[in-house]
């Protein structure tokens, strides 16, 4: 129950895709959606996959500063790692970033810890925690660089000052005079009462409510009386003030002149007063976002101004009853907000995972084992890196390629890899020699080590053909259509110009039509119309070719050649023959057979050969005639209509014999 609650402030892995890395967050709120749904405001940390190899070299070089460790302390570091686990202590660098994002909060996959990288400790006691990382830079991903963290802990023997043993003596020794390196600001054995410097600081808040109305601009900004008088009764004032009477050796006439100078009444202000509404809406914005990094208050939001005014009006601003007022409403949100929330175990198959190939350690693996292991048996197999490579991990490999954003060992990916031992090498040759032919149909995946096993699944299962030294199955042609239109839709055409014009539609394709509205509205304007409705189609004209001609400047009116010219029995139309025949129509006898010899002889309607054709003839059998099937029904009916004819009666025979005269004639 601990370990699926979450809470503000714990380091968690957030699963964006189910075949990339955990992608590690902090959260920051916990906000509750109108729909019910929570999400969660977090801060983004970056592996060094997610980074350019341009920052990464740069990373390296600050592990490796020579300011930042000793040549024998930086030796000694890297003497107590090996090889592995410099492979691996790369994967549990982070970087922290300013971006803050928000996500579902069920895309959540488990708790870790993310610390500030610590110097005086080992290297290996980030490798032997689970789920440990650490971070000392910080990424920007807009302006694409990596700058130290300023909250760095400065622990070590560098930064230890070193303290004598006895005092200096000799040239060493501190000669200075601290009297003339100090300053002397105010004297309180002054020889004036205290109601004396009292009566002072009034008449100097009083001049300074006085210079206020003679300023324009702080009329603007003080409209009413109290808040001039607010404002000359700021700590500015008194400073000044107490500073004019130390100056004038504490004589009162002195002073009280030095508050009137020739230019006019004495005005001071501080930064509360010279800052407008603007910048302060700048300054809270800012505050919010970035906290107390007055650095990046002043180059973000107000790049104009000092990083000594910033600071100044910033503890100026916590003095007044706006600070007040959004530090009450800020606890009054944080209250009203998720405190935490209990996110249940995951538990769905993961897409990567290989179904049926490695179910125990019976099972066989197809091509290489495990990429980071050498595994050769495992409880899940997952599908790992390009497509065709044709790489897999094994569960616990796959958990950590999640988790850490890379793999134990270095791989074919990576360049260099470790050589595996001769058993490795004997079960890997064994597998690469048994190469498997796998089905490529979406949703089958079975593999067969014989090619010719491969095709006759096809034939089979999916009814795909595999020709002889094409790699690609033949597909089936898919049946041609054709697209009518309803006299209804021809209608709406013209009773709906002005919603669609057909003309301007079929310039945008991609835009889809309201059929439904149209088709609404093209039954309206019928009823309206009437039921004997003729939509008014105007006849085209026919038109020649003569107008395109003469642009091209060809004259028409040439002479043609003898072999344009045409004869008049050209221009007869040939008789028109009919089926089945027309008593008007000339008779015709057509080459007739006995259904015997049709049946015997002759392909079938189906194509196919009778048992005369295909048994008792040595040899191939004679090709059949190329015909087709319409072909075969209309001579089997012209035969047909023959034999009715030849048995009709005599008189009618007469009257054809007639006819088939007069047509002759």
């Amino acid at each position: 129950m601990a370990a699926n609650m979450y809470r503000v402030g714990d380091y968690v892995f957030f699963e964006t895709s189910s075949t990339t890395p955990y992608q590690i967050r902090r959260i920051e709120e916990l906000n509750k959606t109108p729909n019910g749904n929570v999400e969660a405001k977090v801060v983004c940390f970056y592996r060094r996959r997610d980074i350019s190899s341009s920052l990464t070299l740069l990373a390296d070089k600050h592990q490796t500063d020579s300011d930042g460790l000793e040549d024998t302390e930086l030796e000694s570091k890297l003497d107590e790692v090996g090889d592995k686990q410099k492979h691996q202590l790369k994967h549990r660098e982070l970087f922290l970033s300013r971006q803050v994002e928000t996500l579902p909060a069920t895309h959540i996959r488990g708790k870790c810890t993310v610390t500030l990288l610590n110097e005086t400790e080992s290297l290996l006691s980030y490798l032997n925690k689970d789920d440990t990382f650490f971070y000392s830079l910080v990424y920007d991903p807009q302006q694409k660089t990596l700058l130290a963290d300023k909250g760095e802990i400065r622990v070590g023997s560098r930064y230890q000052a070193e303290v004598p043993e006895k005092p200096l003596e000799g040239e060493d020794a501190d000669n200075r005079v601290m009297e003339e390196l100090e300053d002397l600001i105010w004297n309180p054995e002054n020889g004036l009462a205290d109601r004396q410097v009292d009566q002072f600081l009034i008449i100097s808040r009083s001049v300074g409510t006085f210079a206020r109305a003679l300023d324009c601009t702080s009329t603007v900004r003080q409209p009413s009386l109290h808040m001039s008088a607010a404002a000359a009764s700021r700590d500015i004032t008194l400073f000044h003030a107490m500073d004019n009477l130390h100056k004038s050796a504490y004589e009162l006439s002195k002073a009280y002149a030095s508050l009137v100078p020739t230019g006019g009444p004495m005005l001071c202000r501080d930064e509360m007063e010279e800052w407008s509404a603007s910048e302060a809406n700048l300054f809270e914005e800012a505050l919010d976002k970035y906290g107390k990094d007055f650095n990046d208050i002043r180059q973000d939001f107000l790049p104009w101004k000092s990083l000594k005014s910033i600071v100044e009006y910033y503890y100026m601003w916590k003095t007044t009853d706006r600070y007040v007022q959004q530090k009450r409403i800020k606890a009054a949100e944080a209250e009203s907000k998720l405190k935490q929330v209990y996110i249940p175990n995951y538990n769905k198959p993961n897409p990567a995972a290989i179904n049926g190939k490695m179910n125990g350690v019976d099972g066989q693996v197809s091509g290489r084992a495990c990429e980071s292991c050498y595994a050769a048996h495992s409880s899940q197999w997952y599908s790992w890196g390009p497509a065709h490579m044709q790489c897999r991990l094994c569960s616990s490999c796959w958990i950590y390629w999640k988790k850490y954003g890379g793999l134990k060992m270095p791989t074919r990916l990576d360049g260099e890899r470790p050589t595996p031992n001769q058993r490795q090498e004997r079960i890997a040759a064994q597998i690469n020699s048994m190469r498997m032919h796998r089905c490529t149909i979406a949703g089958c995946g079975k593999e067969f080590r014989l090619k010719a096993h491969l095709a006759r699944h096809l034939a089979t299962a999916h009814g795909l053909v595999v020709r002889s030294g094409s790699p690609r199955p033949v597909m089936k042609t898919r049946a041609a259509f054709c697209l009518i239109t309803t006299p209804l839709t021809r209608i709406s055409r013209r009773l709906c110009k002005d919603i669609l014009n057909p003309r301007r539609a079929a310039r945008s394709p991609f835009i889809p039509v309201n059929i439904a509205a149209i088709k609404q509205e093209c039954q309206l304007r019928l009823t309206e119309e009437g039921e004997n409705y003729v939509p008014n189609i105007k006849p085209r004209g026919t038109t020649t070719l003569e107008p395109v001609v003469a642009r091209l400047g060809i004259n028409t009116k040439m002479e043609k050649p003898a072999l344009l010219l045409k004869s008049e029995n050209d221009h007869k139309k040939p008789e028109k023959i009919f089926f089945p025949p027309s008593a008007s129509q000339p008779q015709f006898k057509a080459h007739t057979t006995s259904p015997s010899k049709l049946n015997a002889g002759s392909p079938s309607i189906m194509k196919k050969r009778g048992y005369e054709q295909a048994n008792g003839v040595d040899g191939p059998a004679a090709k059949r005639p190329n015909m087709g099937v319409i072909r075969q029904i209309g001579s089997s009916m012209r035969s047909q209509v023959e034999a009715q004819e030849t048995t009709a009666a005599p008189g009618f025979q007469e009257n054809g014999q007639k006819s088939m005269a007069e047509c002759a004639n």
